[in-house]
Order: C-alpha cells, then structure tokens, then sequence
C-alpha cells in the first residue's frame, strides 16, 4: 500500500508541471489574432506570402527552403517585438490578405476616464488569467467590450493594444 501512495505522489509531481503549462498553449489558441493588424500592411503581404511558401516546402520536405522561408518570417516578426515561440500560423492572416483595419488606429481613442476604467479591467484580466479564475476573466472582459463597444472598436483588437501601460494620452 505505502508503495503505491509513493508511485501516485511521484506520478502528481510529474503531472503538475505540465498542467501548468497548459494555459500557455490555450492562450495562444483562443487569442490567436493577437499579432494580427499589429504589422504595416506591406509586412503582413510579404509574412503572409513567407508563410504559404513555406507550408509548400514543409510539404515538399525541403529543408532548405523551408529554414530560408522560416528566417524570413522570423525577421519580420522580430521587427515587430513578436515572441519567438510565437507560431507562424498565429501571425500570418488566415485569408492571405493584411487585417481590414491596423489596430493601432485605434490607440488613443478613449477618454481619459474610459482609459482608466479599460486599464484597470485589463490589469484585472491579467491578474485574473494568471490565476485562471474564468468567472472573474469574463466578467473583466465584459467591462473591456463594453467600453470598446461605445467607441466602434472591433471585438478582435487585442486589449493590450488598447491599454494604456501607465501612458497619459
């Protein structure tokens, strides 16, 4: 019996450091759009050309081409402070074209009082997504969407686009 309460306990202490990282890749699956509309127009054209060339090669099996492909794509996303773990699939644009609309045209916008309201809700949400409480996330992202919503921003804008990060506009 004392056996099997050991192998169980070494067994939980093997899981719990990969149950953690599960949120990590659930992040990058539900906010895959994230990067999406944060690069100019011409780099998403040409990440996005990257992108089809390179899924060619991974068919083809050409490592060549597919490192070439895979350094182009890299380079632009560096330019642009993307993480390099981030999945290329995640960046390019599922239609093959750049996003109708570039985020950041959307910075600014608040009223002083509507930025303090987004940033603390968005302080929250992170708080609250590093915890992985989902009652209290959604109840943060409501109060985000409720104030984009009275001033035409698309659902899809990333909040951390929006946030303030301390700035004063």
């Amino acid at each position: 019996m004392k056996g099997r309460l050991q192998i169980l306990a070494v067994l939980l202490a093997l899981c719990f450091p990969a149950m953690a990282q599960y949120p990590d890749r659930d992040r990058d699956r539900n906010y895959g759009g994230q990067w999406q509309g944060r690069i100019s127009a011409d780099d998403q054209k040409e990440f996005n050309h990257q992108y089809r060339e390179w899924q060619e090669a991974n068919a083809k099996n050409d490592r060549h081409d597919i490192n070439k492909h895979a350094r182009k794509m890299e380079e632009i996303m560096r330019r642009y402070n993307i993480p390099p773990d981030t999945p290329f699939d995640v960046v390019a644009t599922s239609n093959g074209y750049a996003p109708r609309y570039d985020v950041r045209q959307f910075q600014g916008k608040f009223s002083p009082e509507d930025q303090k309201k987004f940033d603390k809700a968005y302080e929250h949400w992170l708080e609250h997504r590093r915890k992985s409480d989902r009652d209290d996330i959604a109840k943060d992202e409501g109060k985000m969407l409720e104030i984009m919503a009275r001033y035409n921003i698309p659902r899809d804008v990333p909040y951390d686009m929006l946030a303030s990060g301390a700035r004063e506009y």
